[in-house]
């Protein structure tokens, strides 16, 4: 069962003028309609995209904006239950919540459990210190090193696929540290318990507004993957529901206004 939103009269100033197309109708999920709400699984805790207000302790970041803007689109309020990042897809099997959104790459082991509608492009790449005086431009310049990284992440795949090169070449392996989340690493990192710090490209620059100077890139990205919402793959209506969502949001100006808001330009989608 659908019912359907029409959002035509929700455009930006900025487009009127450009000629934009009206927006798309939304078919909503009855069982969102009813509940006038839809539920995101999101780990708080991996700041600039999802994190808790200090004052507020309210969800905040890239990610909610981007969450809200979509549930604005289906006509309902967006919650935020909070999850660690490794149980995000199995809470998601389990109904926990209808989506998730939190900084997750669509990889194609991912795809073969859950349906994904992109909403951004995001990097890989090795943190350090901005002393650091080490030499690390690929991750196999980390032989030896002691190395933090999120539980469950992409990182925590490629610092164990560069192990299994490392050890096959006679080498020290990385001394991987895996944590719960990228503030816990991150101190780490400044305090010196561990020398690296693998996690996407944007977190160089959110803790250096926070502490000027006080983090560095070792050296381009690592790699380059779509960041998206996932969704359960018995689940079509949402799915159709969320990919039409944030093409109207791309055509009204939204999804530009919440990237320049949180200086995430060079992740936005082609």
């Amino acid at each position: 069962m659908k019912c359907k939103i029409l959002l035509g009269q929700f455009v930006l100033a900025t487009v009127l003028t450009s000629g934009a197309l009206a927006a798309e109708t939304v078919e909503v999920p009855e069982r969102i309609t009813d509940a006038k709400k839809i539920v995101f699984c999101t780990e708080m805790a991996f700041p600039p995209w999802e994190m808790l207000d200090p004052t507020t302790q309210q969800p905040t970041g890239f990610d909610i904006d981007i969450a809200a803007a979509v549930a604005k689109q289906l006509g309902v309020t967006n919650e935020h239950k909070n999850i660690t990042f490794d149980g995000l897809i199995p809470a998601l099997q389990a109904s926990q919540c209808d989506a998730v959104i939190s900084g997750l790459y669509d990889k194609p082991e991912r795809r073969e459990v859950v349906d994904f509608v992109n909403y951004a492009l995001t990097g890989t790449a090795i943190i350090l210190r901005n002393d650091s005086a080490l030499a690390a431009s690929t991750l196999d310049d980390l032989s030896g090193q002691k190395v933090a990284v999120g539980i469950g992440t992409t990182g925590e795949s490629l610092l164990t696929e560069a192990n299994e090169r490392l050890v096959a070449a006679a080498k020290p392996p990385i001394n991987v540290i895996v944590l719960q989340t990228s503030t816990e690493a991150f101190q780490q990192l400044m305090s010196g318990l561990v020398e690296a710090y693998l996690s996407t490209t944007d977190q160089a620059g959110y803790y250096n507004k926070l502490t000027p100077n006080s983090v560095k890139l070792a050296g381009d990205q690592l790699n380059q993957l779509p960041t998206g919402i996932a969704i359960r793959k018995d689940d079509p209506e949402l799915l159709k529901a969320i990919e039409t969502a944030f093409a109207n949001m791309r055509e009204d100006g939204t999804y530009q206004a919440i990237l320049d808001d949180w200086s995430f330009q060079a992740l936005t989608l082609p």
